[in-house]
């Protein structure tokens, strides 16, 4: 995705989010090419410290600039990547069978997406590893608040939590629950349909078939005279 510092610049100083609605800090800063075209960003953390992003890692959703996780930027190109390929080599097997070319172009152009596919491949095997990660640790993350929701429980119940404080703390922790789940379920998602992208079908087509002959317009019937 292409921004200029015109499209993305209105918004520094303001805080990003990422595709859960967590702030990850604020814009502070943009690198830009000789065309104004933003290459990366700049994000301040509450800490001070000050971490750079490439701009495919940014959207622009409803008016706000989102951050997107490395999984879901490399997630998202991999689905446009496998969704060209698998279009163009089922064009190329249609252009075939229909002897609009060569098998000697069909050959060299359907070999090109075979060794497209297993980069494409080669690309979803690691990134299922990377989500095996995510997953894990949002599990995990989801543990640790379920544990600490019943610890508090038991705080209030034994008369340690002011019952204010105990209200706010848990709204706080269902909330991150919340979140959690659902970003749990968008790797997922993820993940299944990483299953779902398999090898090009490069069966051998059928040869193009000979054109048949064109049947005259113009058909002659001969009548038996009559004796």
């Amino acid at each position: 995705m292409t921004l200029t510092v015109e499209e993305i610049g209105k918004y520094l100083g303001q805080t990003i989010e990422d595709a859960m609605g967590r702030p990850t800090g604020k814009l502070v800063g943009l690198t830009a090419d000789i065309k104004d075209e933003v290459q990366s960003i700049q994000i301040a953390q509450s800490s001070g410290e000050v971490n750079q992003f490439p701009i495919g890692s940014v959207r622009v959703v409803e008016g706000h600039p989102v951050l997107l996780e490395a999984w879901r930027v490399d997630a998202e190109d991999l689905r446009k990547e496998h969704d060209i390929i698998r279009r163009r080599n089922q064009a190329l097997q249609l252009l075939f069978k229909d002897g609009d070319i060569e098998q000697t172009e069909f050959n060299q152009l359907r070999g090109s997406y075979e060794d497209l596919n297993k980069e494409i491949l080669t690309k979803r095997e690691g990134l299922s590893e990377i989500l095996k990660e995510v997953e894990n640790r949002l599990e995990q993350q989801i543990r640790n608040l379920q544990t600490a929701l019943t610890n508090n429980k038991m705080l209030f119940t034994a008369s340690e939590l002011s019952e204010q404080t105990y209200h706010a703390v848990t709204e706080s922790i269902r909330a991150g629950l919340e979140i959690a789940r659902k970003e749990l379920k968008d790797v997922e998602n993820t993940r299944d349909y990483l299953k779902e992208i398999a090898s090009l079908d490069v069966e051998e087509p059928a040869e193009p078939t000979e054109v048949p002959t064109k049947v005259p317009d113009v058909v002659v019937i001969k009548m038996k005279e009559p004796e």
